[in-house]
């Protein structure tokens, strides 16, 4: 009998359990429909993303479905905003461009924090936090009013011969490679591994060490560094999205964006490169370099900047120009790769064009541009927006309903999303180049219509847009300039997004091959 009793209270207990974990599951899961704003039915742990949340695809393409069912009139009425759920988190997924635009710019004071501030954790981290894109408030603005001026054209046009000696090195590394096929995103890694080094740091960047064996890699300390600080950055944008249903572990058990060895590595580089610098200043009259650590050293009595404030800078400076440019330059090898009428149009103005000593001839070479811009609408570096609500602020729908948006609230814009709605881009799925083309409107006419913002719009655009476009410009023009390109076997045709891809890159391996031209 006692056992019986025993068993019964038991398995009481644990359904009384369970229904108060469900009843937590659960509930948020009429927060939008209580503020009259439709939405996907969500579901338990998962929320409105199953098939990401099961590993079947990347969560952009879920996100675009939603995009194309509620802005285009499958329920009955087309919605400017929709409500969506992270397990069991309620998100705002923004579907009108115009209002998307606003909430960058007019509304800008309304929204001026990124979620990924949340996501940092100042308890473990050290560098990550000085990193304007997870500062708030005040300290982001102080954050970038430190950098910016740093990555000014200026600044970048100064460096063009160091931009251009790097792109020879990656063409001295595929002639010594031979024609075998090669890993476009690490050869564009390796281009800008070596260009950071020398912007930064003013170090030789060795990144383009050829390998003894075919198949062994030879990489730098600085672009293995990188390399890992990616890796450790995708892990934590797992973490986060497998504790979505339970976001209390995370304080519980706090996650780093940046490996410790990576803080360490780089906080001694930084001290290093001062040394030499003071030693050399010490003994040669004149003025610095230019580069990133001659800036901050002169913002270091100014603004009583640390030690760990500059090299955590240094680290921003380096993601936006290791990471953003490389998969830029991948990405657009890759089209070009696929596309050889594209390709051998765009050879053509590289051969007519002398940009050798010319930074402004090679930004005034319009096919180039539109290569690039055209690489950027479909492979964007921020595909989606992920916006905090800082102040209260009234959004109006379509049918002239209102939603007041608190703060606290996270709103998503997907730019993804944009760039492949067939509305404002025909044959969205092409690469095209002609699309950008001034005679047509340009670029400008799409960012107007809020449709094409591959690096962000508004105050937070990213700082290291013109870094990381002028990488592309010098490292592509020096490829397809002196080789053909081609896709080798194990590419993909289609541009199938990864599915654990938090930087958006392409499903598979970009395998290219190189052959010289005579």
């Amino acid at each position: 009998m006692f056992l019986l009793t025993f068993i019964f209270l038991a398995s009481l207990s644990v359904c009384l359990v369970w229904e108060i974990v469900i009843v937590y599951l659960r509930w948020h899961f009429n927060y939008w429909r209580k503020r009259g704003v439709c939405g996907p039915q969500p579901y338990l742990l998962v929320g409105t993303f199953p098939k990401a949340s099961a590993g079947q695809c990347n969560l952009l393409e879920e996100l675009n479905e939603i995009y194309l069912d509620f802005l285009y009139s499958r329920y009955r009425v087309s919605q400017k905003f929709v409500g969506i759920f992270i397990a069991r988190t309620p998100k705002l997924f923004i579907c009108d461009p115009k209002l998307a635009l606003e909430i960058l710019t007019q509304h800008f004071k309304s929204f001026h924090d990124n979620e990924s501030s949340e996501w940092t954790n100042a308890n473990v981290e050290q560098l990550r936090p000085c990193s304007p894109f997870v500062s708030t408030g005040e300290e982001w603005k102080a954050r970038r009013s430190e950098l910016v001026p740093a990555l000014t054209i200026n600044k970048i046009r100064s460096f063009y011969s160091a931009m251009r000696d790097s792109a020879q090195k990656a063409i001295e590394f595929l002639t010594a490679m031979g024609e075998q096929p090669q890993d476009a995103k690490e050869l564009a890694n390796r281009f800008t591994a070596q260009f950071m080094c020398n912007f930064i740091w003013g170090i030789e960047g060795n990144a383009f060490n050829v390998p003894q064996k075919a198949s062994a890699t030879s990489l730098s300390p600085v672009h293995c560094m990188a390399r890992d600080i990616i890796l450790q950055s995708l892990q934590c944008v797992r973490y986060y999205g497998s504790t979505a249903a339970w976001p209390w572990l995370r304080k519980l058990q706090p996650v780093r964006f940046f490996p410790v060895a990576a803080d360490r590595f780089f906080q001694q580089l930084l001290a290093d490169a001062l040394n030499a610098r003071a030693k050399q200043q010490t003994a040669e009259a004149g003025g610095g370099r230019g580069d990133v650590i001659d800036h901050l050293q002169q913002l270091r009595e100014k603004k009583s900047l640390n030690a760990i404030q500059i090299a955590g800078h240094t680290t921003t400076v380096l993601i936006d120009g290791y990471e953003t440019g490389a998969m830029l330059i991948a990405h657009c090898l890759l089209l070009l790769a696929r596309n050889p009428r594209v390709q051998r149009k765009l050879r053509e103005e590289l051969l007519a064009a002398d940009v050798a000593d010319s930074f402004d001839a090679l930004n005034e070479l319009p096919y180039l541009e539109q290569c690039l811009q055209e690489t950027l609408r479909l492979f964007p570096p921020l595909p989606t927006l992920f916006k905090l609500c800082t102040e209260s602020v009234t959004l109006k729908n379509f049918d002239d309903s209102t939603l007041t948006v608190h703060p606290g609230d996270g709103v998503y814009i997907s730019t993804y999303s944009f760039h492949r709605d067939a509305e404002y881009f025909e044959n969205p799925d092409d690469f095209w180049p002609e699309r950008f083309a001034e005679e047509m409107g340009g670029v400008r006419k799409y960012r107007e219509m809020g449709v094409f913002m591959p690096f962000g719009d508004g105050p937070r655009m990213c700082p290291g847009m013109k870094l990381g476009l002028s990488e592309a410009k010098v490292a592509v023009s020096e490829l397809i300039s002196n080789f053909k390109v081609s896709a080798g076997v194990e590419t993909r045709t289609d541009n199938k997004i990864a599915n654990d891809s938090f930087l958006l890159t392409l499903d598979g391996k970009i395998e290219l091959l190189f052959h010289r031209r005579q």
